[in-house]
């Protein structure tokens, strides 16, 4: 578990390590708010998760994504008043709400593409992930819905005593940051220790 300095200072340092994107978030959310929400997401995917999105690309029915968007839509609502800090992950029909959400966007947009979705539309709530942290975390990278909430419950744990007070990140979006940069971090020491 970090401590709150440490938390704060990798939170922090994640801009700098991606100031491009970090700008791409801020435009996704934009557009959502101003009511582009199909295209929020598609710009979401092709910037923060363009690794995996290429190759659900491939085959990527936009008609089906709209449809696939309108029926979780009332779960999202449901779940807006949720955020990370109060939320009890205990909870049966709250972790089913995110199950339903979660297995529906996995179709068609994988699971690192299902969480960022989820983030973008409620980021009070969600903590994303992608392949590197699942590995932090030791969760298996076909993840099921309910790897997301033991994800869910173990970040609950680890941060759970972190004060977070920026108002133009979330708390959940402080955590992915700064797992991102612990997930970086850790990159990099491995690659020294491989090049020595």
């Amino acid at each position: 578990m970090p401590t709150q300095e440490e938390f704060e200072k990798k939170a922090r340092r994640f801009p700098t390590l991606e100031p491009t994107r970090d700008r791409f978030y801020d435009m996704a959310l934009n557009l959502l708010r101003d009511g582009y929400e199909i295209e929020a997401y598609i710009l979401f995917l092709a910037t923060w998760n363009f690794a995996g999105f290429r190759y659900v690309l491939t085959q990527f029915n936009l008609d089906s994504f709209r449809k696939t968007i309108s029926e979780i839509n009332p779960v999202f609502a449901r779940l807006s008043h949720q955020n990370f800090r109060d939320a009890s992950f205990e909870d049966a029909r709250l972790c089913e709400d995110i199950e339903e959400i979660y297995a529906k966007l996995r179709e068609v947009v994988k699971q690192t593409g299902a969480v960022k979705i989820m983030h973008l539309r409620n980021p009070n709530l969600f903590v994303m992930w992608d392949t590197g942290i699942r590995s932090i975390f030791k969760i298996k990278n076909r993840a099921s819905p309910e790897d997301y909430i033991s994800f869910l419950k173990k970040m609950k744990k680890e941060f759970g005593s972190i004060r977070w007070e920026d108002r133009e990140r979330t708390f959940a979006k402080a955590i992915d940051q700064y797992n991102y940069v612990e997930e970086a971090d850790k990159k990099k020491l491995k690659e020294a220790r491989h090049g020595n």
